[in-house]
């Protein structure tokens, strides 16, 4: 079985019994890694840590972190610190508010299926529409694997290359980013040009916060300092013509929603 680790915050135990009952009724085993909380970091240990990571790769001015990004990206660099320092090729990171496919399990049963040269398969859907290659490159379980070509976001659920998770942990902190955009961004990251990504689609797993409204269990916990009121103007920007436009144009040239 390929090693899984769980990203949990200690406080969060309904969380935890959450994942924990999921993965138990697929048989799937896991290591829990004690979450790294941002607020609890000192002012002058944030701002230590901002001075020393800008996020000013390719960009003409710094850009803040959230506390909550801070948390969750040393979080997912604790876990990739395991990784790298382990034996198996390939590992499964999750944070603890996902929902799984019932397949999930036959996915993480060996890494044997899985080419050498790819850095990372992303097991979850996105907020955004995703740029795939027009054929899967990868077929397992009678689910097919695409590639990867442009930004995406989330990381709740991905497996890594042993040897990524060597290559994240040697690029020096100025080129740190949240978690999602050091993988994922193809224009804010140093790294993720570089990496071969692969999509389930349909996905294997979806975020709470992801569902139908109504139906989630839980309100995030990663980006605790990013605004909840949402101004009814926004709401409509996703409906005006260039929008929609956009939308047009991003479905003729391969983006798509990952489905669940």
């Amino acid at each position: 079985m390929m090693k899984s680790y769980l990203i949990n915050l200690d406080k969060d135990s309904a969380r935890l019994d959450f994942f924990k009952s999921n993965f138990d009724r697929l048989g799937i085993p896991f290591e829990r890694i004690s979450a790294i909380d941002g607020r609890t970091f000192s002012e002058d240990d944030y701002q230590q840590f901002m001075q020393s990571r800008p996020r000013n790769y390719n960009r003409t001015q710094t850009k803040p972190w959230l506390r909550g990004q801070m948390g969750c990206f040393l979080s997912h660099y604790a876990v990739w610190k395991k990784i790298a320092n382990g034996t198996e090729s390939f590992c499964a990171v999750f944070e603890d508010d996902i929902h799984v496919s019932d397949t999930l399990n036959l996915v993480l049963q060996s890494d044997t299926w899985i080419p050498p040269e790819v850095d990372i398969i992303r097991l979850e859907t996105s907020t955004n529409r995703v740029r795939l290659s027009s054929k899967p490159v990868l077929n397992y379980n009678n689910s097919n694997l695409y590639k990867v070509k442009s930004t995406t976001w989330c990381t709740g659920a991905y497996i890594i290359n042993r040897k990524t998770a060597q290559r994240l942990l040697e690029l020096s902190e100025k080129y740190h980013e949240p978690a999602d955009v050091m993988l994922y961004h193809f224009k804010e990251s140093v790294l993720a040009n570089d990496l071969q990504i692969l999509q389930f689609n349909p996905a294997l797993c979806t975020q709470d916060k992801h569902l139908a409204q109504g139906k989630t269990n839980f309100s995030s916990n990663v980006e605790l300092d990013t605004p909840t009121n949402i101004n009814i103007a926004d709401s409509l920007k996703k409906y005006s013509p260039t929008a929609v436009l956009t939308a047009i144009y991003r479905s003729l040239y391969g983006y798509r929603r990952i489905s669940f």
